[in-house]
């Protein structure tokens, strides 16, 4: 599977004799667009983008396990959470009146649980304030550490499965956690950061994703419930012909968001695709360009190529042959230029061929 390049720059304009705009401090998104593989959102994601939030990884796929294997998987956690509602039920009923009692002991009001302090004996008084302190403790620890338990039960796998039921097949969108995303440069690390690249490819390889959604959910990622829903409504807009998207539009994918380019994806599972192994090749082989120029303490060429390329195939008319031999005889002069010989680069990095016959 295919990792994300370091760098990247973007540009629309034509070349220019300067290379400040290319510097190394170019980030993911700048100068040359969005980083391979990762390409700009398609518009028609947009109304399902809106509900992520920028500073997150996303990751998309299509949960194809059987509906019995999510209902499994949504049984276990769904009793343990009925236990612990179960616990405070009983706790409540056991405390009913405790702490009425203490609170108007406190306030100075006569109670059940008022000590007649002149009369009672030091070891009665102790198991008093022991016994009211052990309670306050318990009752406290119950309410820190698991109260917050089935309440996100309820509003995010509850709600979940009560709008989008149990399907043959689901979007599932997972979202990093703050042990992932904490002091991560969103417009920086799929450049720099290899150890993010490697969980994020990790936890979207083919047998990891063969788990149900709801298993998934581990210490750099978590379910976006919110996300999943609003995707299902694209989905069953879809089906009715109204204003939605096709389920195949959450095949596996990464989502991140850049300063320059917007939200970016990353279709992982198109690589898989012969259509995918091409552009694999041919991001390759503009990744063994770019290292071989940098090497060379080039490595601003590189950026500058991008820009004339992309500016002459998004002028309108589209890439024409004869926008292509234009900008190669540009691309020709502007190696030559920096003191490289553009014929014998291109043959030695391979690819291309075509482009150096023409200039000969």
């Amino acid at each position: 599977m295919a990792k994300p390049a370091r760098r990247g720059g973007k540009g629309k304009a034509p070349i220019t004799s300067s290379a400040s705009s290319s510097s190394g401090s170019s980030t993911p998104s700048s100068q040359a667009g969005p980083l391979p593989p990762f390409a700009k959102a398609p518009s028609s994601l947009q109304p399902f983008l809106e509900s992520l939030a920028p500073n997150e990884v996303y990751l998309v796929h299509i949960d194809t396990s059987s509906p019995e294997s999510k209902k499994q998987s949504f049984v276990a956690p769904a009793t343990i959470n009925l236990i612990i509602v179960t616990i405070f039920a009983v706790r409540i009923y056991m405390v009913r009146n405790l702490y009425p009692a203490m609170l108007s002991t406190l306030v100075g009001l006569t109670s059940p649980l008022t000590a007649d302090t002149p009369t009672i004996s030091w070891g009665d008084l102790g198991m008093v304030i022991l016994h009211r302190t052990g309670s306050v403790i318990l009752d406290y620890f119950l309410i820190t550490m698991f109260l917050s338990w089935p309440i996100r039960f309820i509003q995010g796998p509850v709600k979940w499965r009560r709008k989008t039921g149990f399907r043959d097949s689901e979007v599932i969108v997972r979202r990093s956690q703050p042990s992932l995303s904490e002091g991560l440069e969103r417009n920086r690390w799929i450049r720099d950061d290899e150890e993010t690249r490697d969980k994020i490819v990790a936890a979207v390889t083919p047998d990891r994703i063969k788990k149900t959604g709801y298993l998934l959910v581990d210490a750099d990622w978590d379910l976006d419930y919110d996300s999943m829903i609003k995707a299902h409504e694209l989905v069953d807009n879809s089906s009715r012909k109204e204003d939605g998207l096709p389920l195949d539009a959450f095949r596996t994918a990464v989502l991140v968001n850049t300063d320059a380019d917007g939200w970016l994806i990353w279709y992982v599972g198109d690589e898989d695709s012969t259509e995918g192994r091409v552009q694999a090749v041919q991001r390759d082989q503009i990744l063994a360009f770019r290292d071989k120029l940098a090497a060379m303490g080039r490595e601003e060429l590189f950026f500058r190529w991008v820009e004339l390329i992309q500016y002459e195939s998004t002028r309108p008319g589209g890439f024409t042959p004869e926008r292509q031999h234009s900008a190669m005889l540009q691309a020709k002069e502007l190696f030559e230029n920096a003191g490289v010989d553009f014929g014998q680069f291109w043959q030695e990095v391979g690819g291309m061929e075509g482009f150096v016959d023409e200039l000969d």
